[in-house]
């Protein structure tokens, strides 16, 4: 996970939102053949293309075809639901249900109160909180000495499962891959891989 930093909203989402008070995302917005899903569209892409760079907003895997993902409420509608139209809640996220968005949706049981203990990709600079060890594993940073953080970094974690045995092969690979690169300059290790998400793992192991 990383942080995600935001652009002012589409001028044609602003458009539906302020035309259509108290619409219904489902129904209104992202239903195909609505009113409002061309625009569910543009803002799904612009997220994931322009803010993400075609990257899970939640477990860094890289999204080569936008309908390979969704627009995740980080902040559940039926929990917030004033932050239904909030785009600054709004993460492009994979559609695998065993980790990430739909495992938080789904699977978690996230209360309302828990939002206190989890880190936000959009506020939180997470980067200098979560740390990738060698085996491809999530877990604290070595530098935080804070319990409190570190038990919101498990808890964010849990949530989200990010360390499901298929994200953690996954690290492990993109980790195994670099060391191999290690002749390269970082630069060109960087170029050679930035195209396979995970990009807070090129970043710890090729600084």
């Amino acid at each position: 996970m990383r942080k995600i930093n935001k652009d002012s909203p589409l001028a044609s989402f602003t458009d539906f939102k302020d035309k259509n008070p108290g619409a219904d995302w489902n129904i209104d917005f992202s239903k195909p053949g609505c009113a409002g899903h061309p625009t569910y569209l543009e803002t799904r892409a612009t997220i994931l293309i322009n803010e993400q760079d075609c990257i899970c907003g939640y477990s860094e895997i890289p999204i080569e075809d936008e309908r390979d993902c969704h627009i995740d409420h980080f902040r559940k509608r039926n929990m917030f639901p004033e932050q239904t139209f909030n785009w600054d809640n709004l993460v492009a996220a994979c559609n695998d249900e065993d980790f990430g968005a739909k495992y938080k949706d789904n699977k978690s049981g996230i209360k309302k109160s828990d939002y206190t203990g989890l880190f936000d990709p959009v506020v939180d600079s997470v980067q200098n909180y979560f740390y990738y060890n060698e085996r491809g594993e999530i877990e604290p940073h070595p530098t935080l000495s804070d319990p409190i953080l570190k038990a919101k970094v498990q808890k964010t974690i849990e949530v989200f499962n990010l360390q499901d045995i298929s994200l953690v092969n996954r690290r492990k690979t993109v980790i195994e891959q670099i060391k191999a690169y290690a002749e390269l300059t970082k630069e060109e290790i960087f170029e050679a891989l930035k195209f396979g998400g995970f990009i807070s793992i090129i970043e710890q192991y090729n600084c």
